[in-house]
């Protein structure tokens, strides 16, 4: 199968959505190109790849190809499952993007199913007035709901 390259237009908030063989090996490439198309190349481009241990396999890959590619990169390995939505666990996470020196031009890059998106969703988008933000979606739901559309979320233990 070779690769499919779809276009979702959405003025200045349009995106590629690509399927194919081997993507993830090809990871920090193909972000690497997103990101200078998109915002111009960073000096020394850096991402923070966010994922859950029921794909940590494929978040390996990704984080692989992007050190590959020159990138510095950091990684947040969230608990599968909903509690990783909560307001503390977000917390942790800007706590480790501050270790890692995270600044405007860094890319959260989540590599899981919908939790996972919406989590690394939130986190880029509140952090440091919003980060770029890559989808890596290893789940059906995720690949048709959570990742589309830009919705994102966390939840309040009493809601």
């Amino acid at each position: 199968m070779s690769e499919i390259r779809v276009h979702v237009n959405l003025s200045e908030r349009s995106y590629d959505i690509l399927v194919g063989p081997e993507l993830l090996s090809s990871a920090g490439e193909r972000v690497a190109e997103w990101l200078a198309a998109r915002f111009g190349k960073s000096a020394t481009p850096s991402a923070v790849v966010v994922t859950d241990g029921n794909v940590a396999q494929h978040a390996q890959a990704v984080q692989e190809s992007l050190e590959q590619a020159g990138w510095r990169v950091g990684r947040i390995n969230m608990q599968p499952g909903e509690q990783s939505k909560r307001l503390e666990v977000i917390s942790s996470a800007y706590d480790e993007l501050v270790r890692f020196r995270t600044d405007r031009q860094t890319v959260i890059v989540a590599v899981g199913g919908g939790v996972v998106g919406d989590a690394a969703g939130f986190i880029a988008a509140t952090f440091n007035r919003g980060l770029p933000f890559v989808q890596v979606p290893t789940t059906l739901l995720a690949d048709v709901d959570s990742s589309v559309g830009g919705k994102v979320g966390v939840n309040h233990p009493q809601a």
